[in-house]
């Protein structure tokens, strides 16, 4: 892009998606070029013209707003037998769309290299849904290697666990529509402390993009009212492959202690009698 019309990405970025929704001289004016510059930007990513640049971004804002009740008035209840054709469908177009991204596999490999780093604390949090799936990832990391933290889901917790959060750590963000406060206001504080911030959303973008240095996007559709979470977890575990990759023999080593401890856990020596003492010893 030329200089005119990265002005105009800059502007729209500053207070995206408001000033997309602006007419054309006034989105020009405020980023100081001109109306041509403007239609070249919006043609250059891709739209026929200036209007169709805000159908699309209409139809961005209302699908991010959209709650529970007018997604049910829309995927609501129908005939049983068609419920998994639809949800089939669904998950495949979810996952396709979730992996089909060109910079994805890079992506991975760079948030996969902050994460294996052992001198890096790594921290987790999501939202009322989005927990169960940065749970999981903090769980399966875990095993891999040490300094990995959960941020509480008990608002008061989250403001105590955010101020530990150093320049040296990694906070793995999880929301998605509808965006969740409290996660977005954890991610802005690590932000501002000097951590790493990945943030894991919907094509829809929650707002705590402003604060990361990685999104991952996942794909959410459905046969129901609910959002999947199928491609979110997906990516879970591909960044969990990745890890444990680059972790090698580091990650193979603390996964074998780990089970060699569980095992002694879960399976306690036996007490056994010895006859020459008459007392109790451990078999």
């Amino acid at each position: 892009m030329t200089p005119a019309e990265r002005r105009v990405a800059h502007t729209l970025l500053e207070t995206y998606p408001t000033a997309g929704l602006k007419s054309l001289p006034r989105l020009a004016e405020g980023a100081g070029v001109t109306g041509p510059t403007v239609l070249r930007f919006v043609r250059k990513i891709g739209f026929d013209g200036y209007p169709d640049f805000q159908r699309s971004l209409r139809d961005e804002v209302q699908a991010r707003s959209e709650g529970l009740h007018s997604l049910y008035e829309t995927k609501g209840p129908t005939q049983v037998d068609d419920v998994f054709r639809r949800s089939q469908e669904a998950f495949t177009r979810a996952l396709d769309a979730t992996l089909a991204s060109s910079s994805l596999e890079k992506d991975l490999a760079d948030v996969a290299a902050l994460l294996s780093d052992r001198k890096r604390r790594v921290w987790f949090v999501g939202g009322r849904f989005s927990q169960l799936v940065a749970n999981y990832l903090y769980m399966q990391l875990r095993m891999l290697r040490p300094g990995c933290l959960m941020v509480n889901e008990a608002p008061e917790r989250r403001v105590l666990d955010s101020m530990d959060i150093s320049r040296r750590d990694v906070l793995c963000l999880f929301d998605y529509r509808r965006y969740q406060e409290d996660t977005i206001e954890t991610g802005k504080r690590a932000a501002d402390r000097g951590a790493v911030v990945v943030v894991f959303t919907d094509p829809w973008l929650s707002p705590a993009v402003e604060h990361c240095r990685h999104a991952l996007i996942s794909h959410a559709d459905s046969a129901s009212p609910f959002d999947s979470l199928l491609g979110a977890f997906a990516l879970t575990e591909l960044i969990a492959a990745e890890v444990l990759t680059t972790l090698g023999d580091e990650g193979r080593a603390r996964v074998a202690e780990i089970e060699e401890v569980h095992g002694h856990l879960l399976d306690p020596p036996t007490a056994v009698a010895d006859s020459d003492e008459g007392g109790w010893k451990a078999g």
